[in-house]
């Protein structure tokens, strides 16, 4: 009997089978999970599933990284309460929510300490993009640098085949 029921259970696949399944759904994520960012090195894949399953899965919470989100205020420029919000205020509110709750979902927890943000959903993305990919200006100088050491290279390059002549 204890062996029917073990049985029925068990199945053809091992350890390393199930092991396997989970990295794929961290990788990809699931209809309820989004992908996870395991490891720096994964960031520039990462980067477009994430876009994609959060625009598939929570397309008003992708808006709140797109526009960044602001707490709504009163006439007096007061910020309101929770129980002051109008209905589209408070759907906006549990749009923002849920985008920082992704986030954290999806991005580890010692690349996340990483980042320097404001509690926003666009200031973490913003943080994440900046942190892998550079800003605008460190962006630039790398580029100029790359130019001069190709230029650099090409020119040692040449004379070497001039010298072999």
């Amino acid at each position: 009997m204890d062996t029917e029921f073990y049985n029925a259970f068990a199945t053809s696949s091992g350890p390393s089978a199930i092991v396997q399944a989970m990295s794929i759904e961290n990788e990809t994520g699931t209809t309820q999970k989004p992908p996870e960012l395991m490891s720096i090195e994964e960031y520039y894949g990462w980067k477009d599933r994430f876009e994609n399953w959060v625009q598939a899965n929570h397309l008003r919470s992708w808006e709140c990284i797109l526009k960044k989100y602001v707490l709504p205020r009163t006439d007096l420029q007061v910020l309101k309460e929770l129980s002051e919000f109008s209905e589209q205020e408070r759907n906006m509110y549990k749009a923002e929510k849920m985008m920082i709750s992704l986030l954290q979902q999806a991005i580890k927890e010692d690349i996340f300490i990483l980042l320097q943000h404001d509690k926003t959903s666009k200031s973490i993305w913003d943080a994440l993009r900046i942190k892998f990919e550079g800003s605008e200006n460190m962006i630039k100088s790398k580029k100029a640098l790359l130019k001069k050491e190709f230029d650099l290279f090409s020119k040692l390059t040449w004379r070497g085949y001039e010298e072999a002549d």
